[in-house]
């Protein structure tokens, strides 16, 4: 909740039902609805249905949830900051973030810009342990697959740095467009 509170200035959910179910795009990281949150994982289901979305797991294991993915990868357990950085330097560097609601609803994007400079392919892979050419594929895939989400439990809550990583989802979908 400190997380999201501090992004958006309030600590719940920030995607209902439909907002999945409409989605292109599902990111879902550190989390195993297919298991956890069953009622979830059909309007997952039904969006990668009716709307083609495109579901990717990234989990440091292959879950139920993996099985029904169409990309999944496993990243390092804590690697969860530098993976998004990772994405969201790809989506800056080809110029596929969504400039309108940057330069309208957000503040101080320099300094968010600034670093995820530090976050280059190859060295997120080298921290990751996810290839170079699949975090580029995944922020392409989100990019160009929009509205999306990006869906999180206690996989990314629970770290020491549980607030810091949950504003980076929350950076992520901002550089996206995917808020309001």
């Amino acid at each position: 909740m400190a997380g999201l509170a501090n992004v958006f200035g309030y600590g719940a959910m920030t995607n209902h039902q439909n907002d999945i179910r409409n989605s292109r795009s599902i990111m879902i990281i550190g989390m195993n609805p297919a298991e956890n949150h069953p009622i979830s994982m059909q309007h997952i289901l039904t969006a990668k249905e009716t709307n083609r979305a495109i579901i990717i797991s990234v989990d440091p294991r292959f879950t139920k949830t993996s099985a029904f993915a169409n990309k999944y990868v496993r990243l390092r357990s804590g690697t969860d900051v530098a993976f998004v950085y990772g994405l969201i330097n790809v989506i800056l560097a080809k110029g596929w973030e969504d400039k309108k609601f940057i330069a309208e609803r957000t503040y101080d994007f320099e300094a968010l810009k600034k670093e995820v400079a530090k976050y280059d392919p190859k060295t997120v892979a080298d921290v990751t342990g996810i290839a170079a050419a699949d975090i580029e594929w995944i922020a392409r895939t989100m990019a160009e697959n929009r509205p999306g989400t990006v869906i999180w439990a206690m996989g990314g809550t629970q770290h020491n740095d549980g607030t810091g990583v949950v504003r980076t989802y929350c950076h992520l979908q901002m550089v996206l467009g995917n808020m309001g």
